[in-house]
């Protein structure tokens, strides 16, 4: 009788043990489904991974990238190490000259495009960008995208508000000039199209090599420039010369220009004294140098004439020019070589 007692005892504590484990096993597996889904993220949330070390205080940031077909926007959400301001936008551009790091998207920066400088005013909230000179050789659609992945992405920074660009080392040449120059989220375009662009023909004149016309040569303006920057565009390519062999440039390659705007109907083209150094003089000379730049720049939308000046100041009449230059000067079409009908 005892022996078959302690029998039942072992048959019912073996019972009660395997009963125990299996309740446990479905406790876990329970206790684990029911944490996927408190846990896990929502379709409607975009799930973003800790890449920083413990303890390190991040913000997030979402970086605009165009998609692979350059005909819409996307982006990817990264952790930026909160800190040092300077810091926290070097981060962010390294991160844009690095581009997408998913499939789907292209990057927004050249390879071969690099930043000269960049310089933060936390005052102004503002931080000012200078790209190499291959910013020029690039497609004015790949300027946009650019521009508008630059802005959108650095400001989102909370205390960021304005970019300027500029091409070359030391503030060079500005991108957008006058008050253009401040790009921000109101007057720089994000959206799902990057638009068709058509790029703007402006008639150049330079004399020929008789110096008797002067003779048209066709240019194309990147589209994405401001207005002020098309005039200024102009000027720069009549002192770089002509592209035909026949023609020669009516100023001197080493002549500078301090900046050209626009008043009404006519642009003001402001030079360093080296304008009036750099003639060599000569009344025929002096026609094709003037009318060159007038009859160029009066050939733009809603011009009438030009007034010159040096360092802001008119230029006097002091004997450098049979010309009185310290009034506006129209357009002079007598100048203007035709074909014989």
């Amino acid at each position: 009788m005892s022996a078959n007692r302690n029998k039942n005892k072992r048959k019912k504590g073996g019972t009660l043990r395997w009963g125990n484990i299996v309740l446990v096993a479905v406790l876990a597996i329970i206790a684990g489904v029911t944490s996927f889904f408190l846990f896990a993220p929502s379709e409607e949330e975009e799930y973003i991974p800790t890449t920083l070390p413990p303890g390190v205080e991040y913000s997030t940031v979402y970086f605009h990238f165009p998609s692979l077909d350059l005909e819409g926007w996307g982006g990817e959400a990264r952790q930026i190490e909160l800190g040092d301001k300077d810091a926290m936008i070097a981060d962010i551009i390294a991160g844009l000259a690095e581009g997408p790091r998913g499939p789907e998207l292209a990057p927004s920066m050249p390879a071969g495009l690099s930043i000269e400088w960049l310089e933060f005013d936390e005052l102004a909230g503002r931080v000012d960008i200078s790209f190499c000179s291959n910013f020029d050789d690039m497609p004015s659609s790949e300027r946009i995208i650019l521009i508008g992945s630059f802005v959108y992405t650095l400001t989102e920074l909370e205390f960021l508000d304005n970019l300027q660009f500029f091409v070359g080392a030391d503030r060079g040449r500005p991108v957008f000039a006058y008050g253009d120059a401040l790009r921000n989220r109101s007057n720089t375009s994000l959206g799902r199209d990057v638009p068709e662009l058509t790029p703007i023909i402006v008639t150049l004149y330079f004399p020929d090599d008789m110096v008797m016309w002067l003779h048209p040569e066709g240019r194309s303006i990147p589209v994405d420039r401001s207005v002020a920057e098309q005039y200024l565009f102009v000027v720069e390519a009549l002192i770089r010369g002509p592209i035909t062999e026949s023609l020669s440039p009516a100023i001197s390659p080493d002549t500078t220009l301090n900046h050209v705007r626009r008043m009404g109907n006519t642009v003001f083209v402001d030079f360093t004294p080296n304008f009036i150094s750099n003639f060599a003089g000569g009344t025929t000379a002096e026609q094709m140098m003037i009318f060159s730049l007038v009859n160029t720049i009066t050939g733009m939308s809603g011009v009438t004439s030009v007034q010159f000046s040096v360092d802001g100041e008119p230029i006097p009449e002091d004997g450098s020019f049979h010309m009185d230059l310290s009034l506006p000067i129209e357009r002079n079409e007598d100048l203007i070589w035709r074909e014989e009908e």
